[in-house]
């Protein structure tokens, strides 16, 4: 028999800025269905986040800088009228986002060896997919 240890060991916090230029179409394909498309590319991107070491014997933290990058976002929705105001749907979503190379790592703690240690260089990416349902109701 084992003990669950719930000890946090770690975490990780994460920015993510950046300008979306792109295009947003919408058509009936019928009566009922509809389907909306949105579509961006994201020219420059900036990256911020933290890389918390919780169990070390004094905590540490790397932060991570990057920036410059670019990425893209598509989404795609199929919606049905059940009346003239409510729809329901189903979609699909894709969202990448990078940093050009030589991205910081800085690692800062209370410790000497951590604050003395030189940047490490690093590049940065996300990257997210997935589905969803959706309903919703138009007010006339």
């Amino acid at each position: 028999m084992s003990r669950r240890d719930d000890t946090i060991i770690g975490s990780q916090n994460t920015q993510w800025n950046a300008p979306r230029i792109g295009l947003s179409a919408e058509t009936m394909l019928t009566e009922r269905w509809r389907l909306n498309t949105d579509i961006a590319y994201l020219p420059w991107t900036d990256f911020k986040g933290r890389d918390n070491h919780l169990l070390r014997n004094q905590t540490t933290f790397a932060e991570q800088r990057g920036n410059g990058g670019g990425g893209v976002q598509i989404e795609g929705v199929l919606s049905y009228f059940i009346t003239k105001n409510f729809s329901v749907g189903v979609g699909g979503r894709y969202w990448a986002m990078w940093t050009k190379k030589r991205g910081e790592v800085i690692c800062k703690g209370s410790d000497s060896e951590c604050t003395e240690a030189p940047p490490a260089f690093a590049t940065f990416s996300m990257e997210r997919w997935g589905t969803f349902f959706q309903a919703s109701y138009r007010f006339d």
